[in-house]
């Protein structure tokens, strides 16, 4: 005889399955929040949505969107929604990739903890700074001692990231003039030089591969690493360095100073075997000092174009690549012109009446810079009387300028009557109105005596004597 369960057992089991529809009920109508630890960050960022949330508050119903338990692991949920962290974890690049157990997300964002709570922020408490480029060793404490905080140098907009204006904008405050001199020679890009252990501190460039000696140690960083002004206000430190550009500034001389025009393609590119950091000018041509003017004594000053205003080189005028003799008739071959046309015509009379009239010697009165364009011969021997009348050949033979005496007796013979007893200076009695008749003063009556004819001069004076 089978015995009836008691009426207790039969009441306690239809309970439990009333208890547990009614559980189902409300898990299906509440959405698993009966077990909520607690309410979810309503924390956002300005106009950012990912999957059409603005925050996890706005799934505060929808459990299953961050835990699936059985299925799979909350971070494949996490980086379902965050896909930029996915994105640098994947590719690695970026702060998440640096992480260690980057996956345990929660780690580092709890959540659950109110509307006010923010996961972002609470991140920082776990955050190594080493395993970023920057160390923090020397950033433990600003210039009045105080702390410094994670919001001095990152804005909670940022969160990893900073501004570079923030760092300028604390050292500008504890030394302005020293920050305006180092944003104008190294500009705003900070992190490329600084790693917060100040490891660029002991740099010296002269024990680089390229030392910085006699010009170049006067130059600003600037100069050969590269200049971009984008970053500045117009007419503003616009002399700053470009990104990374301390390891590309070129080495080769051409990489800042361009090849002049004077001799482009006559030269090997091996500057170094002409010029010195000392100075670029005057080049050392076989070991010697060379300036074309000092050298040569003749400038290039108004040689830096022809006629067509096409720049000159130095085989303009040393043809077949002769610097050692140069052939003068180069000058009257440009000169005169090669066109054929009228202005061309005009120049080729003008170089021959030159010519004809001075020669071919040119640098005999032509120096490059023209000083004698202007030139005043009474500056050098007045031409006057019948001087002025006479062509330049006359006192310039074989058209020699430089070192034409200016002694009366270069051009003029002395007279066999005074051979030998008035001297050489012949301005006392001669005149260039006319070497004859001369101006005897003392004399007052005819040298003939009386009709007798020009007699000698010691017939009168005895032993050369005149006064």
């Amino acid at each position: 005889m089978k015995r009836q369960p008691p009426l207790f057992s039969i009441l306690s089991i239809g309970l439990t399955l009333a208890l547990l529809g009614l559980f189902a009920i409300t898990m299906r109508v509440s959405g698993l929040t009966l077990f909520s630890p607690g309410r979810l960050s309503a924390k956002s960022l300005p106009d950012l949505q990912l999957n059409g949330y603005v925050s996890h508050d706005d799934f505060e119903e929808q459990c299953d969107l961050c835990h699936q338990p059985l299925r799979t692991t909350q971070d494949v949920l996490c980086l379902s929604c965050h896909t930029a962290v996915r994105d640098e974890i994947e590719i690695q690049t970026g702060m998440h990739a640096r992480i260690a157990a980057v996956e345990e997300c929660a780690g580092c964002h709890p959540d659950h903890r109110g509307v006010r709570f923010d996961p972002g922020l609470a991140a920082l408490a776990y955050f190594d700074h080493a395993v970023t480029d920057f160390s923090l060793i020397r950033h433990q404490v600003n210039y009045d001692i105080a702390p410094i905080e994670c919001q001095s140098c990152h804005t909670m907009e940022d969160r990893f990231t900073t501004s570079n204006d923030r760092c300028t904008a604390c050292h500008a405050a504890h030394d302005m003039g020293f920050m305006t001199r180092h944003v104008q020679e190294f500009g705003l890009d900070c992190a490329d030089c600084h790693d917060g252990l100040d490891s660029l501190v002991p740099f010296d460039h002269d024990l680089s591969d390229f030392p910085l000696k006699g010009q170049h140690a006067s130059l600003m960083c600037a100069d050969c690493h590269g200049k971009d002004p984008s970053w500045a206000p117009a007419g503003e430190l616009d002399n700053h360095l470009t990104l990374a550009a301390f390891g590309k500034a070129p080495r080769a001389c051409s990489g800042c100073h361009a090849e002049p025009a004077a001799h482009q393609g006559l030269f090997q590119p091996r500057c170094v075997e002409c010029h010195t950091q000392e100075s670029w000018s005057p080049a050392r041509l076989e070991g010697q000092a060379f300036e074309h003017f000092s050298t040569t004594g003749f400038s290039l000053e108004r040689h830096s174009e022809d006629y067509a205003a096409a720049a000159m080189n130095c085989k303009d005028c040393h043809v077949d690549g002769n610097f050692q003799d140069f052939d003068r008739g180069v000058c009257t071959a440009c000169h005169a012109g090669q066109t054929g046309g009228p202005a061309d015509d005009q120049k080729a009379e003008f170089m021959r009446q030159h010519n004809e009239q001075f020669g071919e010697a040119c640098m005999d009165c032509h120096d490059g810079v023209d000083r004698l364009s202007d030139f005043d011969h009474t500056q050098v021997f007045s031409l006057n009387g019948v001087h002025a009348e006479i062509a330049c050949q006359d006192c310039h033979a074989d058209r020699v300028f430089r070192g034409t005496p200016e002694e009366c007796a270069a051009c003029h013979a002395e007279p066999e009557i005074h051979a030998g007893f008035f001297g050489l200076e012949c301005q006392l009695c001669h005149t260039t109105q006319a070497w004859t008749p001369a101006a005897l003063g003392q004399h007052d009556f005819p040298l003939d005596h009386g009709g007798q004819g020009e007699v000698a001069c010691e017939t009168c004076h005895p032993g050369n004597v005149y006064v």
